[in-house]
């Protein structure tokens, strides 16, 4: 793969030369990190360290409804105060924080795993919960946003669904972006009525899914319930034969051949994604937010085959965003990888369970020296 790394250090090198294609910069992109939220609060403090050491400028923010209202009406006072040492760690450090409300309690599911989605009953619960929650936040100031569930149209996080759309191999019936409209329609209103800067990001979608993003979009008429759309747009294994064969696709790479693959593609699913958006009126020129992006630095289907394989990701990635931000044909402002460190079931993280750098977060560094 060294002849391909080369090739994208002389691109790289030829558009810090050249600038944008219109001479005009935009306004800095910010990148970041989703940091896992199961550590105490000098754990995480030492974390945002870590990150803003590599140069991280925004921080993913796990928030759990389930651990936070275990019981209707009464809020865990404790991990309110997690939470809020959290902002306060990620605020000191002069970063910005994306808040993502998820998971729900059992009295507001019927009894199911919190990934189980409230029953429709209850989705005036979760959007009351949400707005007591950013009322009683140290460090507003901090937060750029906050995302509305997380993969709505997956199984994993929907699973209200246990059999997929036709077609894919997670992702949900359509008629469950009419649910997760409902669930974003409320909480975009509660969170505006009470405070109406707060921008709320809808979506989260598992890849580049553009016929859930319109049944959704078309489910809400002229009123959009949200700012911003935020995307995962991670990619499928490339099932091509060859040496690279079971590892994942470039950033750059979409096998159209395959049936699954053309969601799960890294560049080619945002263009689709803002191809949708720039259909209708209402969301034409909305600004994606990636607030899930990353590669395993494994060896298994789907990771990247090692740590320098996971570095070109990166590379390709990073390179992709600056270039398509600068000509202004993706308006994608903010991206945060996932993760920041391994995890023992996971391989996702530019530092090593050690606390070594592993290369992707050496070049995420020189990355980020370079747009500063």
């Amino acid at each position: 793969m060294g002849l391909r790394i080369s090739i994208y250090i002389v691109l790289l090198a030829l558009i810090s030369c050249n600038g944008s294609d219109d001479g005009i910069k935009p306004q800095s992109i910010l990148i970041g990190f989703h940091i896992s939220e199961t550590m105490d609060a000098s754990s995480y403090t030492a974390r945002v360290g870590m990150m803003d050491s590599i140069g991280g400028q925004v921080v993913r923010v796990p928030v759990d409804w389930a651990a936070l209202e275990p019981d209707s009406g009464i809020f865990d006072t404790a991990y309110l105060g997690e939470i809020n040492a959290r902002l306060s760690s990620i605020e000191g450090m002069g970063m910005k924080a994306i808040v993502m409300f998820t998971q729900s309690p059992e009295w507001a599911n019927g009894g199911n795993p919190p990934y189980y989605p409230p029953d429709s009953l209850h989705y005036s619960a979760y959007a009351q919960a949400l707005s007591r929650f950013f009322s009683r936040l140290c460090c507003r100031s901090s937060i750029m946003g906050v995302e509305i569930w997380n993969e709505p149209n997956s199984i994993d996080f929907w699973p209200t669904y246990s059999t997929p759309r036709q077609g894919t191999y997670v992702l949900v019936p359509l008629e469950a972006a009419l649910e997760y409209g409902s669930l974003l329609k409320v909480a975009y209103g509660h969170l505006k009525s009470m405070d109406s800067s707060i921008t709320v990001a809808g979506g989260s979608l598992a890849s580049a899914d553009t016929a859930y993003l319109q049944v959704l979009i078309d489910s809400f008429g002229n009123t959009i319930p949200m700012d911003v759309l935020s995307v995962h747009p991670y990619a499928r294994p490339d099932e091509h034969q060859g040496p690279h064969y079971g590892y994942a696709q470039y950033p750059d790479q979409c096998n159209s051949d395959d049936p699954l693959s053309p969601p799960w593609c890294f560049e080619e699913g945002l263009e689709s994604i803002r191809r949708v958006l720039d259909m209708y009126g209402e969301t034409r020129g909305m600004p994606i937010w990636i607030t899930e992006f990353g590669v395993s630095s494994g060896y298994g289907w789907g990771d990247a085959g090692g740590e320098e394989e996971q570095r070109l990701h990166y590379l390709i990635a990073l390179d992709i965003i600056e270039r398509r931000h600068y000509r202004h044909d993706l308006n994608i402002p903010v991206m945060t990888f996932y993760r920041l460190m391994d995890e023992p079931d996971d391989s996702f993280g530019v530092y090593r369970m050690d606390g070594s750098l592993k290369p992707a977060g050496e070049y995420f560094m020189e990355f980020m020296e370079g747009v500063r």
